[in-house]
């Protein structure tokens, strides 16, 4: 039995005495078999990803979803003890759930201005960023309309139209301001959730952290958001397929090889509910607080940046196919995959198009 299996039940239940990110993304399929791990949105695909005498990985749980880091080229587990207890540090100040975090105290401030670490004010401006790129296609002021469908407890009731219009009362970006390292919501019944965004930012984070610790080659997973730094240990290109939602967990529909970049997937099958013959699935739509129906399965974005990868991924989905692609073609740090509902895959110009 593989002992990694053992230790991510033991960080569960640590994890659940004290306080659980559930708003972060569960994008991951467990199964136990070697311990073997199927993520909804991009896995590792490589047999080379077996852990050999030149490298060193661990697993936790974080953010309400398993992470997993590998080294390659080192032996030093203080390095994976020091990136894991910085991973324990952003969710202590980024999770909406753990009383006492930047997040926390901004939403229970009553409209209050709130003092924030660098971290999360610098990850505010970038959420504000996308705010403004996407016309708030992005918009971390959504928390209201995510409370109010609750996908990870909802067993299939639909909020009625009144409630989500009550809601949306409290939702809009332009009653969030950040000066400097503090936080200012408007309106005290507003708050706001940096699932779509967090993650990504972390996992950079952890890799700048690794870099300054000389790592060369290692291997980033939280959740499903994937983060590579160089190569493999033979030099050649990571590669990172991408789930196929129309068939089981395993199937993958395209490979993306990357070198020191992120691979971020979005899609309609993460998190959904069905109901008298309709999907209600867990990416919505800030402008109308109801689940994005454009035609859309997935979107998978590649990108230098994992916090750009996350926010864009959600964006994109939220934009539409040729909002989305003409979105991405006007950026110069980051390419698409979009698959659509009609099993049709439409890559961006700067995409290498490597089919399973």
């Amino acid at each position: 039995m593989n002992h990694s299996f053992f230790r991510i039940i033991l960080s569960i239940k640590e994890h659940s005495k004290l306080c659980i990110s559930g708003n972060f993304s569960f994008k991951i399929y467990l199964a136990v078999s070697g311990l073997l791990f199927y993520f909804a949105c991009a896995y590792f695909t490589d047999t080379a990803f077996a852990q050999t005498s030149a490298s060193i990985s661990d697993t936790g749980f974080y953010f309400d979803t398993v992470v997993t880091i590998r080294l390659d080229g080192t032996q030093d587990e203080t390095i994976l003890e020091e990136a894991f207890a910085q991973m324990a540090r952003y969710e202590a100040i980024l999770s909406r759930t753990c009383e006492g975090s930047d997040v926390w105290n901004i939403n229970h401030s009553g409209g209050q201005t709130v003092e924030v670490h660098d971290e999360t004010a610098e990850l505010l401006a970038l959420a504000l960023d996308y705010a403004a790129l996407s016309d708030s296609a992005f918009d971390i002021t959504i928390a209201p309309y995510i409370d109010l469908w609750d996908f990870q407890n909802n067993p299939g009731n639909v909020p009625s139209h009144d409630m989500i219009a009550q809601a949306g009362k409290h939702i809009g970006i332009s009653g969030l301001h950040l000066n400097g390292t503090t936080v200012t919501l408007d309106d005290p019944d507003a708050s706001i959730d940096l699932g779509g965004i967090a993650k990504g930012y972390i996992a950079d984070r952890i890799k700048e952290f690794l870099l300054e610790k000389g790592i060369t080659s290692a291997f980033i997973n939280l959740g499903g958001n994937v983060l590579t730094i160089g190569t493999k240990p033979d030099g050649q290109l990571w590669n990172i397929g991408i789930r196929d939602p129309f068939l089981t967990a395993s199937d993958i529909i395209s490979i993306v090889k990357i070198d020191d970049q992120s691979v971020v997937t979005s899609g309609t099958y993460e998190r959904f509910f069905e109901k008298n013959g309709t999907v209600y699935h867990h990416i919505l739509d800030p402008h109308t607080g109801y689940p994005v129906q454009n035609g859309l399965k997935s979107v998978t974005i590649l990108s230098d940046s994992s916090a750009d990868a996350d926010a864009l991924s959600t964006t994109c989905f939220v934009l539409g196919l040729d909002k989305g692609m003409e979105l991405i073609e006007s950026l110069d740090y980051a390419e698409a995959m979009f698959l659509t509902e009609e099993k049709e895959i439409h890559y961006s110009s700067g995409l290498p198009q490597n089919k399973n």
